[in-house]
């Protein structure tokens, strides 16, 4: 007996789609509105496979905002920032696996088994996005935590400085091997911006899970400068 995937009803306001109410939704509008990985995001992020589920146009736009834009997209920005001002873009990758190195990996090895897991195993879409979601989040407080800012003003701190920048981007790394199968272009535009595996620009070859292994930057790797990922939406 073959296996079958399938979703549950998508609800408006609680309502089931009816062309007689006119409530349906038409994806080829929504995707010229907010483009197709918005929409793709919005879809596998906040609708569980196999349950009943309301679709929001104004959630769509709020989830992007809030974990593309605001989350994903700004430690992006942030931590190329931080490589061009305090090390000229050129990663250090340091043998000593200090505090921040080391959280950093660790989170990103259980985040990638907690992912595969959900997949593998319950087809929970929605639930391996959200650990990639808590992923970034940490790292964005990880930046908060260390104040690399703080770090580059202190002569004595520059080895913990440049291990935390390679530690962070590596991170960025890896997120965009975790997004690839739901935003491939802008997996794509973080890895260009990283300057990651370019003959590999554009070709789905790039994105292997093999990859979330921690270290794949190498040491004296040049990162671009920060180009706006997800621009926010505005209603």
């Amino acid at each position: 007996m073959p296996t079958l995937l399938v979703h549950g009803w998508w609800n408006i306001s609680g309502a089931k789609m009816s062309k007689s109410l006119g409530n349906v939704v038409d994806p080829d509008a929504l995707i010229e509105k907010y483009g197709a990985e918005a929409l793709r995001y919005y879809l596998m992020s906040d609708i569980a496979t196999g349950y009943d589920a309301d679709f929001s146009e104004p959630l769509l736009v709020q989830r992007y905002n809030s974990e593309l834009a605001n989350n994903v997209g700004n430690l992006m920005n942030r931590v190329l920032t931080m490589a061009e001002r305090y090390s000229k873009s050129v990663l250090t990758k340091s043998q000593i696996r200090d505090e921040a190195t080391t959280k950093l990996s660790e989170l990103a090895i259980n985040s990638s088994l907690w992912l595969c897991e959900a997949i593998d195993q319950q087809w929970q879409f929605h639930s391996a996005l959200g650990f990639v979601t808590n992923f970034v989040r940490r790292c964005n407080e990880m930046i908060e935590d260390r104040a690399p800012w703080k770090l580059a003003k202190m002569a004595d701190k520059e080895k913990q400085l440049k291990s935390l920048l390679y530690a962070l981007t590596e991170a960025v790394r890896i997120i965009g091997v975790f997004i690839s199968p739901v935003l491939p272009r802008a997996a794509h535009g973080i890895f260009d911006q990283l300057n990651w595996k370019m003959e590999l620009s554009g070709k789905e070859e790039r994105f292997r899970l093999e990859d979330v292994k921690w270290g794949g930057l190498p040491d004296g790797h040049v990162v671009g400068k920060p180009v706006p990922l997800f621009p926010r939406i505005e209603r």
